[in-house]
């Protein structure tokens, strides 16, 4: 967390000078509120996580003793992302991930780690992208082998009535992709995206849809 203590205050420091430079009210005063928003920072995310990971679908969740160790090592990573400055639907999924790891009986610091890394400094359009590609995956995988495997076709559907405009979906869905979230692939001209197999695991560990949704 030192690193967290160190840059907000520093942040603060600076917009405090170029307000005052700038002859701006507040200026002076901003300065002095770094700790106190770190502390703030600290403390909401300490309540996500507590939130997330001490009650479930099922009821309150448990941990044994033999788990202590690793999760200490997970809370670390995502007090790094706390530091590091991830947005509040981030950091609830974060937690969300833990809970899942912990449901699934695979409660393992490199898991966290690589999901925390997946995961932490996405914008919201893009884990809208992710949520929606989770339930059409979901969808055709339910649908049995027959199902038509139109995923992208479906994707952009549902992007287009969220209000997304057809030229940035592309775009959009090629920032996820370095996730490795989903993959292009060349197609009729152009390029199409399909489900890793990633997307199935995180939605097995989290429901990302309700996060963007309970915004």
């Amino acid at each position: 967390m030192a690193k967290g203590k160190e840059m907000i205050p520093f942040g603060a420091a600076i917009a405090g000078d170029v307000l005052s430079v700038l002859q701006m009210p507040g200026g002076g005063f901003l300065g002095k509120l770094g700790d106190k928003y770190l502390e703030r920072k600290q403390r909401e995310a300490a309540e996500i996580l507590i939130a997330e990971v001490s009650n479930g679908s099922a009821g309150p969740i448990e941990f044994s003793g033999r788990e202590t160790d690793p999760l200490i090592e997970i809370i670390y990573r995502f007090s790094k992302a706390v530091s590091d400055g991830a947005a509040r639907e981030n950091l609830r999924l974060l937690a969300k991930i833990i809970a899942g790891l912990k449901k699934n009986k695979a409660l393992d610091p490199d898991k966290f780690r690589r999901w925390a890394n997946i995961l932490e400094q996405l914008t919201r359009d893009e884990l809208m992208v992710i949520g929606k590609a989770i339930a059409i995956r979901r969808k055709i995988v339910a649908g049995g082998p027959e199902a038509a495997n139109d995923f992208w076709q479906r994707l952009e559907v549902e992007l287009k009535a969220s209000g997304y405009n057809p030229d940035e979906i592309g775009p959009l869905c090629t920032s996820v992709s370095r996730t490795g979230l989903l993959i292009p692939m060349s197609a009729w001209g152009g390029t199409v995206y399909i489900a890793s197999p990633w997307i199935e695991e995180l939605g097995d560990l989290a429901d990302v849809e309700a996060i963007i949704a309970a915004k």
